[in-house]
């Protein structure tokens, strides 16, 4: 399928072929297609399972950090990362059916080493997605998007003209929400999004809130729903997929990390400290293990 000129592109600043370096924007998950949220999350798992640890990089972007992202290397300092102005809607972006990856295993974000973007972009159209490091006249390895309007934007611009009359055709399902009452320690549970949106109910409406990367958050509840995670706080409900820190939880606790998991069966060092946590998850206490060394 032809590709659009007027995707996401620009010079490489240096990095190899094909990784655009770009301006942090939104990393938000949730606010993009419920499909590619969902084909996402299968993507992280089956990457972890063939040892490619990979990092959510943008995802959904508004006019304005569209048109933020077109001053770079124009008016702004940095370099040309875009030919799509946000007035155009020439973003896979602006639609909500893409997400950009990058590697998160420490080795640096955009290091092509041992074919990981090829590996991950094989994966990724396993499971029915599209992958820009197949795109011929620009190469975008690091992108990932729903291929059902094509490579570009044109069908979606023709079809439905607005983001606002597209989004309206997303399939919304009535989920029932399992609540639970939580706590954690002094030191709070930490963002790890650069931009974390508060919303009214777990998957509602956008309150026009953000918590940012660092900012410590106090969890009231949380509210699950299959593969959805929300937890509430008092400025309203954010995915839990972003947050890390130890969570109390029916009198026990368990320490949770990004993309909602939490280490069970092993010892983990955490913050200079070793802790030991049972195969649910729950960090072991004295109080659960008997003289002999069995656990209960």
């Amino acid at each position: 399928m032809a590709q659009e000129n007027s995707c996401d592109v620009g010079t490489y600043g240096g990095r190899p072929s094909g990784l655009l370096e770009r301006r942090i924007m939104g990393r938000d998950i949730t606010q993009c297609h419920p499909r590619l949220q969902e084909a996402f999350k299968q993507l992280v798992v089956k990457c972890n399972a063939q040892g490619l640890t990979i990092g959510l990089g943008e995802c959904f972007r508004t006019v304005a950090e569209q048109d933020a992202l077109y001053a770079q290397g124009r008016t702004e300092p940095g370099s040309i990362v875009t030919n799509a102005k946000g007035s155009s809607y020439s973003s896979q972006h602006q639609w909500g059916i893409a997400f950009d990856f990058y590697r998160n295993d420490g080795q640096g974000a955009y290091n092509e080493s041992g074919d990981f973007f090829r590996r991950v972009g094989q994966i990724a159209k396993s499971i029915g997605l599209g992958w820009g490091g197949d795109w011929t006249s620009i190469v975008d390895k690091p992108h990932i998007y729903l291929p059902d309007w094509g490579s570009g934007t044109n069908i979606l611009k023709q079809q439905y003209g607005t983001f606002e009359r597209f989004k309206q055709t997303w399939a919304i399902e009535k989920k029932e929400y399992i609540y639970q009452s939580i706590g954690t320690g002094a030191a709070r549970v930490e963002v790890t999004a650069s931009s974390l949106v508060v919303r009214d109910a777990p998957g509602g409406k956008d309150t026009g809130g953000r918590y940012y990367t660092g900012n410590r958050i106090k969890p009231l509840r949380k509210a699950l729903s299959g593969s959805e995670r929300w937890f509430e706080t008092d400025r309203g409900w954010i995915s839990a997929d972003y947050l890390q820190g130890w969570i109390l939880e029916g009198g026990q606790w368990w320490y949770l990390k990004p993309g909602y998991t939490y280490p069970a069966g092993r010892l983990e060092v955490i913050d200079g400290k070793c802790y030991c946590f049972d195969f649910n998850g729950w960090m072991l206490t004295s109080s659960r293990i008997q003289e002999d060394g069995e656990v209960i």
